[in-house]
């Protein structure tokens, strides 16, 4: 092979072999803070106020949110569930391992463990 070709190959192979190790190292660049020193970190995210997010138990007398008394949270069939049958105008909320009987304005009437 031609000296006069085989040297820029040589030399951009070993550029491009090199590179990671150099980018490894640091490039040469010193931290302007000691290794001893923590990093600053940004203070912890506050907690999501989601609807979806149980943080309560609710008991009788308690309004239970709306987002809670939506279709998919309605119990048919309570019986499946080992719960009383529910009073003309209330409806039975499973919520979790929770079971609300709930009036039509949102007020639990009463808490039922189920099954």
């Amino acid at each position: 092979m031609n000296t006069k070709k085989a040297m820029p190959a040589l030399l951009l192979a070993a550029s491009v072999l090199a590179a990671p190790f150099a980018m490894a190292q640091g490039g040469g660049k010193t931290s302007t803070r000691p290794m001893t020193e923590p990093a600053a970190s940004a203070p912890p995210p506050a907690p999501q106020s989601s609807p979806y997010v149980q943080v309560q138990q609710w008991k009788k007398g308690d309004r239970l949110p709306t987002e809670f008394r939506d279709r998919q949270y309605v119990i048919d069939d309570y019986k499946q569930y080992n719960l009383p049958a529910p009073r003309k105008g209330t409806r039975w909320v499973g919520i979790g391992a929770e079971y609300y009987l709930v009036a039509p304005n949102g007020v639990i009437q009463q808490v039922g463990s189920g099954s």
